[in-house]
C-alpha cells in the first residue's frame, strides 16, 4: 500500500525498525503503557471527528474545529484551555472547508458570525483569540469535557 500525507504545520517525523521497536517496547512496560494511552487518545479524537462531520451544523463544525485546535495547542504547550487563550490557525479556510465538508463561503460566513458575536477574535499572524472558552464550547454543541450535548 502507498499513502500520501501532507502536513498542515511543521512536524518532526521519526522512523523505527519494526522488530527493534517491538523489542524495546517489550523491555519497557512504561513505554507500552504510554503508547496505549496515546492510541486511545487518538481513537477518542477520531470518534469526535466522525461525530463532528456527521451530526453537527456548519456553525457547530467551525466552533468544534476551533475548540479542537485550542485543546491540542494547550496540550502541546502543557497548559489547560482557559478564557483568553490564543492559538495559531495553521490551516486556510479552504482546508477547513475540505476537512469539514463545507464550502469556503460557508466557512467564511460562520467565522464572521463567531467574530461578530465576540466568540473569537482573529489577530495578527493568523492567531485566534478566544475571550470565553466555555461560550465557544457551547457553540460547538459539546459540553465542557468534550461530550456531545443532547
Amino acid at each position: 500500500l502507498s499513502f500520501d500525507v501532507v502536513a498542515a504545520t511543521e512536524i518532526t517525523l521519526c522512523m523505527f525498525n519494526k522488530s527493534e521497536f517491538e523489542r524495546m517496547v517489550g523491555r519497557s512496560p512504561h513505554i507500552e503503557h504510554r503508547l496505549l494511552e496515546m492510541t486511545l487518545d487518538e481513537l477518542d479524537a477520531a470518534r469526535e471527528w466522525m461525530l463532528l462531520l456527521g451530526r453537527k451544523t456548519a456553525r457547530e463544525k467551525i466552533a468544534s474545529l476551533f475548540v479542537i485546535m485550542a485543546r491540542r495547542d494547550a496540550e502541546l504547550h502543557r497548559h489547560v484551555p482557559r478564557d483568553g487563550l490564543s492559538f495559531p490557525l495553521h490551516i486556510t479556510r479552504e482546508a477547513m472547508a475540505d476537512y469539514l465538508g463545507l464550502t469556503i463561503e460557508t466557512v467564511s460566513r460562520q467565522i464572521s458570525a463567531l467574530r461578530r458575536q465576540g466568540l473569537i477574535e482573529l489577530g495578527d499572524n493568523r492567531m485566534v483569540h478566544v475571550p470565553d472558552f466555555a461560550k465557544l464550547i457551547d457553540q460547538s454543541g459539546d459540553d465542557a469535557d468534550g461530550g456531545v450535548l443532547v
